[in-house]
């Protein structure tokens, strides 16, 4: 059913001319008689009583006039409404990431997002972890893609989005460089290449050794995979790395062996519970859960 049609039917009951309600309506009398026919038609029903001069509201017409006025009050509204929330994504979500962000589907998430939304302005910061819970706290982003950290902030809601797993990266010439999973304390003697100290990956990484019984030997800290993946393949140390970056660089004279028993961690979308979840922020929040 056509609302102009419900529209001009409604304004016609309001003068019961055709005339003045053509030009209402600004359209042709021939146009609006054209529309309330196709009306009639639709619903197989008389709904005026034509005269010379004026139209009258047939007993059909007065029936179903209410309904109609409904109608085309509930369609205005929905309109309406629907501009304002429009208005309210003509705004910028501003994104926090962890700097690996395409292996674990983050970047791709955003463009989607943008897609869908293309009048929206859409920010991304990129920080360690750590410091994008500083920068959610503080309010100087809307949310944030973070590898969860074994304290949890409760200050933070959150939504998972990814999983991934530890494993050791090896010389192709190690020892060790052909098994199928390894046990830390298998690597005890080693020395260890490093992200920078204070990251999460550092964290985990000093954790994981001293929990499998020895304090590791740092020979190198970083704050870049790749040159960590050259020194190892020189032959330098080893490393601690996640799977999915590691898989995603695709780095030649390098093994990757899973660490046994099997250590995660999780990429989850943080925000504030005590900030207020702006139209735009809730919209990117419902798109990642799907």
């Amino acid at each position: 059913m056509n609302i102009n049609y419900l529209r001009d039917f409604v304004i016609l009951t309001k003068h019961n001319n055709y005339l003045e309600a053509a030009e209402e309506l600004f359209i042709s009398q021939s146009t609006l008689s054209k529309h309330i026919q196709l009306l009639e038609k639709e619903l197989d029903v008389k709904l005026f009583i034509r005269t010379t001069r004026n139209v009258q509201l047939s007993p059909y017409g007065k029936e179903y006039l209410p309904y109609a006025e409904e109608m085309v009050s509930l369609y205005e509204k929905s309109v309406t409404e629907l501009n304002q929330f429009k208005d309210k994504l003509l705004q910028t979500i501003t994104i926090g990431a962890i700097p690996i962000m395409a292996p674990y589907g983050i970047t791709q998430a955003i463009m989607d997002f943008r897609k869908m939304y293309p009048q929206t302005n859409v920010h991304v910061i990129e920080a360690d972890s750590q410091q994008l819970m500083a920068i959610l706290e503080n309010g100087e982003c809307d949310l944030a893609f973070i590898r969860e950290e074994p304290k949890i902030n409760e200050k933070l809601a959150r939504i998972h989005f990814s999983t991934d797993h530890l494993v050791a990266v090896l010389p192709q010439s190690h020892k060790l460089a052909k098994s199928k999973r390894i046990m830390l304390n298998e690597l005890s003697d080693e020395s260890f290449l490093f992200l920078n100290k204070g990251t999460v990956m550092y964290n985990l990484s000093v954790t994981a050794c001293r929990e499998a019984g020895f304090e590791p030997t740092i020979a190198y800290t970083g704050k870049r995979a790749e040159n960590i993946l050259d020194l190892v393949k020189e032959g330098m140390g080893i490393s601690l790395l996640m799977e999915k970056p590691i898989s995603y660089l695709n780095s030649k004279g390098v093994v990757r062996v899973p660490i046994y028993p099997e250590i995660r961690t999780d990429i989850n979308v943080y925000h504030a519970k005590t900030k207020e979840i702006t139209p735009i922020t809730k919209a990117f929040l419902e798109f990642i859960g799907e």
